[in-house]
């Protein structure tokens, strides 16, 4: 069977809306942030004021025995989503951040929010390296689950 002149431009019609959707697809936002149902700014937040609003002993931050992996426990309001803990790692220290989606608007009604358990897991242990807040680079008090003493703390 021949394809007519006007089948061959019905295909390429139709592949080049295929193209389209495709293209579309491939611009959308598909990383975690889209499973968030409502729009959401994002903010960054200091450790330090997330920490002094639940209890600001070291008992709030812990790194872990494997020396790699940072666990906090941090308020968060009733307009954001759970907040993440993101890492920075150097040579000479560590920063620790939290990434906050704030989904507060007009005619959004916000819950209590409440305390959250954030993980960051840094690439290198941490040895020696003191952490420190990103926002205000005053150092993060925290405990090690080994029992040694905290080079940051």
């Amino acid at each position: 069977m021949e394809l007519t002149r006007r089948d061959k431009r019905w295909i390429a019609v139709v592949g080049l809306i295929g193209v389209g959707v495709a293209g579309c697809y491939a611009w959308a936002d598909h990383s975690e942030d889209s499973a968030y149902p409502l729009p959401f700014k994002r903010r960054d937040a200091s450790v330090l004021v997330r920490l002094q609003l639940a209890d600001p002993s070291t008992k709030n931050t812990v790194v872990e025995a494997d020396d790699r992996t940072i666990t906090m426990e941090v308020a968060w309001s009733g307009c954001d989503y759970k907040p993440d803990l993101v890492a920075g790692e150097w040579a000479d220290k560590v920063t620790l951040l939290l990434r906050r989606r704030d989904a507060s608007g007009p005619d959004i009604g916000c819950e209590d929010g409440g305390i959250a358990r954030v993980t960051a897991v840094l690439r290198h242990p941490l040895g020696s390296r003191p952490v420190t807040d990103a926002l205000t680079g005053r150092p993060v008090p925290y405990t090690h689950a080994r029992g040694r003493p905290a080079a940051g703390g």
